[in-house]
């Protein structure tokens, strides 16, 4: 296999620095890779919207760029960038230009120059002009893909809490509702029940103090520093519940390979990524006016992430 040097970029914010991980980790099966993260300096956040509208114009962005990052500068024995997040893009294109390196980007441009990236990476197509490699999912890192290889007992269940944002509006009653229809379809089935939450999940102490006790229910809450990861409550679960706000931890869920739903209301937008994940059957979609049911679709067969990556990596370096 053929050696690739990468400069991963990112800002050490989880949902910037896993998606580039996860194509590192993808593209391993095709390259021995050798990858060199590397921080993005801070910009407010003027300074990144100056940035976006100079990328329509090369020559300023390269002047104001050099100055805002202060002429960084790189060992120039790489073969690629990868990164995701628009601070992190901006800071690759400056370095890309600096030192002709092409730059694979997981996520959509968001009306950046999309001409001074070589390649974007996304699950849905966009209207741009540069490369895209369309995935089944966003990229996520191998310790969620390698689950799929797990024999599901169909014993068990994992609730994800995620928080609530404009298209998924939930508040604190509902999230102790979401928790409750979960417990009450655990029982009925006799599964062993798991639930964690986010970040952004409210504060619902009252509700962790009820529960702590419950029988066949294990809690792993963020803040406990004794509380099982994601994957690995992944792996200990057959299905699995994700509040519809959580992209990346719904994304990791699917990939798993384990029968997946995701928890709406009635006010929510069904955006076009969960449309798809619903077409092609690779989840359910749980409305929480309803009793809950166990989800049933999943689909093995379309979950590869290295394939279109290793492929276009290979023809771009031959061009």
């Amino acid at each position: 296999m053929k050696n690739l040097s990468i400069l991963l970029i990112h800002d050490d914010r989880a949902g910037h620095l896993n998606p580039g991980l996860g194509i590192c980790d993808q593209i391993e099966e095709g390259f021995h890779t050798q990858i060199s993260k590397i921080k993005t300096p801070y910009l407010k956040k003027w300074g990144i919207s100056l940035l976006k509208k100079l990328s329509w114009y090369p020559s300023f962005f390269d002047i104001l760029a050099q100055i805002a990052y202060k002429n960084a500068s790189i060992q120039q024995n790489y073969d690629l960038i990868i990164c995701s997040g628009m601070p992190n893009l901006l800071y690759a294109i400056y370095l890309s230009r600096k030192y002709n390196l092409p730059i694979y980007y997981a996520g959509d441009t968001r009306k950046i120059n999309d001409a001074l990236i070589q390649t974007t990476i996304t699950a849905l197509p966009q209207n741009i002009k540069t490369q895209q490699v369309i995935l089944t999912t966003p990229p996520v890192k191998k310790i969620f893909t390698q689950l799929q290889n797990d024999v599901l007992d169909l014993n068990s269940a994992l609730l994800v809490l995620g928080g609530p944002t404009t298209e998924h509006p939930f508040q604190k009653t509902d999230y102790e509702n979401i928790i409750d229809k979960f417990i009450q379809l655990c029982k009925k089935q006799k599964l062993t029940a798991y639930i964690t939450n986010s970040r952004r999940t409210p504060e619902l102490e009252q509700t962790w103090k009820t529960l702590q006790d419950h029988p066949n229910l294990e809690l792993h809450l963020i803040n406990n520093p004794c509380a099982k990861k994601f994957h690995e409550l992944i792996h200990l679960s057959s299905y699995i519940f994700v509040t519809e706000d959580s992209t990346s931890m719904l994304a990791e869920a699917i990939q798993s390979g384990r029968f997946v739903s995701s928890i709406y209301m009635k006010t929510s937008v069904f955006e076009p990524l969960n449309q798809k994940y619903l077409k092609e059957g690779l989840m359910s979609r749980q409305n929480l006016e309803d009793t809950f049911i166990l989800p049933s679709t999943r689909d093995l067969t379309k979950l590869n992430l290295s394939e279109a990556l290793i492929i276009t990596i290979q023809h771009n370096l031959e061009d």
